[in-house]
């Protein structure tokens, strides 16, 4: 749900970047003149008005990350966000994991926790304060 100053994580493996723009971005009917859901939103059951497409940012490097750092440094609060992440899962990351979503003004509720699909995985990993 919305939630001021507040950003949900969820890291992964996806192909590359344009695979990681089409799971994501959300998907324009021209016919009817609306959005539609992304299957991440899909996948995670998130309901497509309680976020502002503004407020996502996502990150697939070509090689897997290690570490936070290496996966999410660079994205915005990454000095705020990464030590606070960090106490939540430690600083290394499982291995396979070259990709990130970050819903900045958003706290998910944690209900789906992970989606192992074909072509990628994502697993929630929490929400913390950027301020």
């Amino acid at each position: 749900m919305e939630k001021q100053n507040f950003v949900s994580l969820w890291i992964g493996y996806i192909k590359n970047t344009f695979s990681l723009n089409d799971y994501v971005n959300l998907k324009y009917n021209e016919d009817e003149g609306d959005f539609l859901p992304s299957q991440f939103l899909i996948d995670y059951d998130i309901d497509i008005d309680d976020l502002d497409e503004d407020f996502i940012e996502k990150v697939a490097h070509e090689k897997d990350c290690n570490n936070l750092t290496s996966l999410i440094g660079g994205c915005s609060y990454d000095s705020v966000i990464l030590p606070r992440f960090e106490n939540m899962i430690g600083t290394t990351i499982p291995e396979q994991i070259n990709a990130a979503v970050l819903l900045y003004n958003f706290e998910y509720d944690g209900m789906q926790k992970e989606i192992n699909a074909a072509y990628h995985t994502f697993k929630f990993i929490g929400t913390v304060s950027y301020v």
